[in-house]
């Protein structure tokens, strides 16, 4: 019995040994074995509002950012390997988009991050990117207070502090306006313009003569609205953060009886926005970031979304921006690693990069140098004043 019991377990021994000789001659020599990112892929992190207002900008630059994945990858990926994306909802406020950061960066061990779509989400995630050295890069965040956010934050888009100036500009210089009214809402986002557009307007010799504000879950303006009218503007300054919000806040503006210029950022210049509420956005002027659609690299992209979506783009600068984000963070990939601060340093040197959002120069301080037009709905179209 005892010569029966040795020899069983000197074959499990034996075997456990051989197993175990069978395992170290699978794993790669130098060491620990690589995780699934070293194997085949590399993580890009995407944090854009997928849902609730805010998903009306989100998913059709989420449709844009997948075209450029997908053509990446469909050629080979980056270095042989392919692109792995790992979507988050920001919701367009600085605590989602906190928390999207925070899993992007400590669960996922992403290495650069593309969004987010809003300012308060971006400026949310900000101090997560900053201590980990990841890279965020946003195609479509305005707020000034990203010029600062970080040294490893980068934006498309260009800065409130441009686009504040050019309407105010407009306003005082072009519409002849010397009083004006101003209805923002309390995000990030509609706060730095409503502050550059104050602070220029009143440097040009104009008078704000009405300052309004309202909360995000407010649906009724009429407060602000009566308050505005009351004070006799030659042009009203109306900046939501959000199409429904906008649409809504016309309308009220509208139904008061005001008959003056209607003023905003490019908000409510959504093509299909305009197309499904030309009546109510007759005659509104806004300000965007000057943009050809019909340029080769960009009507490519808009003509692949618009063959997917069954739509036209309704906000084509910030959807080719953010295939221009995809492609920049490719490159960078390609030529010095899947490292955080390699990333940073290659789009620190980004020089008249020719992208579908235009020509692509990044400053030092991260922010894309970009020139605005002003413009105007007219019978449903968008007609350049300048």
């Amino acid at each position: 019995m005892k010569k029966t019991i040795l020899a069983i377990l000197t074959l499990f021994i034996l075997i456990m040994s051989a197993c175990q000789v069978q395992q170290q001659a699978q794993q790669p020599t130098g060491g620990e074995v690589k995780p699934a990112q070293a194997q085949g892929t590399y993580k890009i992190g995407v944090m854009y509002p997928l849902t609730g207002d805010g998903a009306a900008y989100g998913l059709p630059i989420q449709r844009t950012t997948k075209i450029a994945i997908d053509e990446i990858n469909a050629q080979g990926g980056v270095n042989g390997r392919k692109l792995e994306v790992i979507y988050e909802d920001s919701k367009c406020n600085p605590k989602d988009g906190n928390a999207a950061a925070q899993k992007l960066v400590n669960l996922d061990k992403v290495k650069v991050i593309i969004g987010g779509v809003c300012s308060g989400e971006t400026l949310g995630a900000a101090p997560i990117t900053e201590a980990a050295k990841v890279v965020l890069i946003s195609p479509s965040a305005t707020n000034p207070d990203i010029t600062n956010a970080g040294d490893f934050v980068f934006r498309l888009a260009p800065s409130d502090a441009f686009a504040g100036v050019v309407a105010s500009n407009y306003a005082f210089n072009d519409l002849k306006a010397k009083k004006a009214a101003v209805i923002s809402e309390t995000t990030d986002y509609a706060q730095g313009l409503r502050k550059v557009f104050k602070e220029n307007f009143a440097k040009l010799g104009g008078e704000i003569v009405a300052d309004e504000t309202f909360n995000p879950e407010d649906t009724d303006f009429r407060t602000q609205v009566t308050k505005a009218k009351a004070s006799n503007p030659d042009v009203i300054y109306l900046v939501p953060q959000t199409v429904p919000k906008g649409i809504l806040l016309v309308k009220q503006v509208k139904e008061a009886g005001v008959t003056k210029q209607l003023l905003t950022p490019e908000v409510l210049l959504g093509r299909n926005t305009i197309a499904e509420n030309a009546a109510d956005l007759e005659g509104l002027i806004g300000v965007e970031q000057k943009f050809d659609d019909k340029a080769p690299k960009a009507a490519a992209v808009l003509g692949k979304y618009k063959q997917q979506a069954n739509e036209e783009a309704p906000f084509p600068f910030y959807m080719s921006a953010a295939y221009d984000a995809v492609y920049l963070v490719s490159d960078a990939i390609a030529k010095n690693g899947y490292d955080g601060e390699k990333i940073r340093d290659y789009l620190y040197a980004v020089d008249g990069y020719e992208g579908a959002g235009g020509k692509v120069t990044i400053d030092g301080k991260g922010d894309v140098v970009m020139d605005f037009s002003v413009k105007q709905v007219k019978s449903g179209e968008l007609v350049i004043l300048k």
